[in-house]
């Protein structure tokens, strides 16, 4: 029975090591994770973006993925065009403790097709490094069944090359933004990640991580006066993994001048695994969104159709640009 339940974590590791990378339900809500191209395209100075997800946490070890990034939308004031960004992610997977720390410096560029900035062409570059490990001393082995019972402190009769490893992140992006009006716009683009195919065995073994390319459209269209509907698409390529989310959020603006501008509720559907539900509010320069999987596909009977749960935090840091105005001063007369 243990040396089932060891094959079965072995596999799970193998899959997560060799197959796919970290994703996030809020793709739209992790920017420079979605594609370096949109580092620094927001309205403000400085931008603070973090994600949170905790994953199938009623089959054994949860997933735990936790993404930090800042970004800044014209750092230089003589090239205006170029943005710069860095983004750090953490993930754990499994009863082996899998863990793969990243580190990403994205550069972008946004070059304005026509004169009235109605047409952007954004373009990144993604540049760093992830150091990934594991401990081997959490699973369990046949040799430490003495024929009654199981014992710890039996060898293992396993020998391992190593348990860390670090290799190097690349990646490029392109985006396509359409301006409809001051509300309304729509965005395509495409990433890809993985560029030099890392090797993440832990021994001497071939294990490359495979290309993973995205391409989305992010859009928001004003419904009516209160209400606008952003609706978006995501479909992640990772050899023979496909991934596609479609779905909407629909918002509302409060009127006034309350700090709570705008809340949101949404479906998103991740096809052949997961409806996903959402929510959010703007508070000041602040914006909070939650999510949560509801799993329906073959797993659900392990998961009991629980997913994932997931939270965003955006915070934009616009400069205080004081209105001077210029008197003329008249002289006092006696």
């Amino acid at each position: 029975m243990k040396n089932a339940i060891l094959h079965i974590l072995f596999l799970s590791f193998s899959i997560s090591v060799i197959g796919q990378d970290v994703h996030f339900s809020q793709f739209n809500k992790s920017y420079q994770n979605l594609n370096p191209a949109l580092t620094g395209s927001f309205v403000g100075d400085f931008r603070f973006n973090g994600n949170f997800r905790n994953q199938w946490a009623s089959i054994s070890e949860p997933f735990r993925t936790f993404s930090a990034a800042i970004d800044a939308s014209h750092p230089f004031s003589k090239l205006p065009q170029f943005k710069i960004g860095l983004v750090f992610m953490n993930d754990e997977v499994g009863v082996g403790g899998l863990k793969n720390t990243a580190v990403n410096s994205n550069f972008g560029y946004e070059i304005k097709i026509d004169p009235d900035s109605t047409w952007i062409l954004k373009t990144g570059l993604q540049l760093g490094f992830s150091a990934r490990s594991i401990n081997f001393d959490k699973f369990t082995y046949d040799n430490q069944y003495d024929g009654r019972a199981f014992d710890p402190n039996l060898t293992t009769g396993e020998n391992f090359d190593q348990s860390s490893l670090v290799h190097l992140n690349l990646g490029t992006g392109f985006g396509l933004e359409h301006r409809l009006s001051n509300t309304d716009g729509i965005e395509i683009g495409f990433s890809a990640f993985n560029l030099t195919y890392p090797n993440l065995s832990f021994n001497k073994a071939s294990a490359r991580l495979d290309l993973r390319s995205n391409f989305y459209i992010l859009s928001q269209f004003q419904l009516s006066e209160n209400l606008s509907l952003l609706p978006s698409l995501l479909f992640s390529n990772q050899a023979k993994f496909r991934e596609l989310v479609i779905g909407s959020d629909l918002k509302y603006r409060f009127e006034g001048q309350s700090a709570f501008s705008n809340i949101y509720g949404g479906l998103y559907w991740r096809t052949g695994d997961a409806f996903i539900f959402s929510a959010g509010l703007d508070y000041d320069q602040w914006n909070l969104g939650l999510s949560y999987d509801v799993n329906y596909s073959q797993l659900r009977t392990a998961s009991n159709r629980r997913g994932g749960l997931e939270i965003s935090l955006t915070y934009i840091f616009k400069k205080y640009i004081p209105n001077l105005r210029r008197y003329k001063i008249c002289p006092n007369f006696m």
